[in-house]
Order: C-alpha cells, then sequence, then structure tokens
C-alpha cells in the first residue's frame, strides 16, 4: 500500500482496511506502518460477516498449494505472519476487498479462499479507478 498510497490518493480514493482488535491492538499494530489512521478496529467481526467472508478449514494450512505460494511470495518480500499476535481462529479468517462508492454502495466484493489469496494493490487500484469512472 506504501508504495501506491500517492496513486490512491490522485484517485481521490480513500483505502480503509478493517482489522480484527480493539481501537488500542489495532494502533499498536498498525502505527509502526504508517497505517494506523487507516485501519478501522472491527473486534467482532462485524464487517467481516456482512461481507460474507468465510473462514478457511485449519487442516489445509501447512497443505493448500495456493497459500504455500502466496507464503513463499510474501517471505522473498519481506513479510511473515505473526502469530505470536494472532489467534488460531483470527488466523483462520479469510482476506477479502470491496470498492464502496460514496454512496455506501458496494460496487465490487472480492472474498479470498486462503489466508493468503488478496489481489495486490495494484491490481486493487485499476479495478477502483475503472469502477471511479
Amino acid at each position: 500500500m506504501r508504495e501506491l498510497e500517492s496513486a490512491f490518493t490522485d484517485a481521490g480514493i480513500a483505502v480503509r482496511f478493517f482489522v480484527i482488535g480493539d481501537t488500542e491492538k489495532v494502533k499498536a499494530f498498525a502505527e509502526p506502518y504508517g497505517m494506523a489512521d487507516r485501519c478501522v478496529a472491527d473486534p467482532d467481526k462485524r464487517s467481516f460477516h456482512a461481507m460474507g467472508f468465510g473462514d478457511y478449514n485449519l487442516l489445509k494450512i501447512f497443505t493448500d498449494p495456493a497459500l504455500k505460494k502466496r507464503r513463499l511470495e510474501n517471505k522473498a518480500a519481506g513479510f511473515s505472519q505473526n502469530w505470536g499476535a494472532t489467534k488460531l481462529a483470527d488466523g483462520a479468517q479469510l482476506p477479502g476487498a470491496a470498492f464502496v462508492d460514496s454512496q455506501g454502495i458496494v460496487r465490487w466484493l472480492y472474498a479470498g479462499k486462503h489466508p493468503g489469496d488478496l489481489p495486490s494493490m495494484s491490481e486493487m487500484l485499476k479495478i477502483a479507478t475503472d469502477f471511479a469512472k
């Protein structure tokens, strides 16, 4: 996100991340990355459930080929899961993304199929700018 922040801003697109946890936990997690102001605390997963996102079968966490591939890509980019700060049940939450227009209408929704399944920020920038036209 940091690399594309100005592109989203220039396009007039506000990006927000809904994060499991109360406000203090979200701040502690996101502040070191400079993203605390973009994160919305969602401790009860209301947004997650409202969007219809599901949970991952944790029995597949070490055998899912697509998840393994994404994990290697993330590791090569310098990212990894902080399991010390993750509740097992929260680790099963599948990711998702949505483009919501200025009237609050969901114009595009993506529901991940494994914990690392989310379009890149550049893909989401293209989708959002296409809808914003």
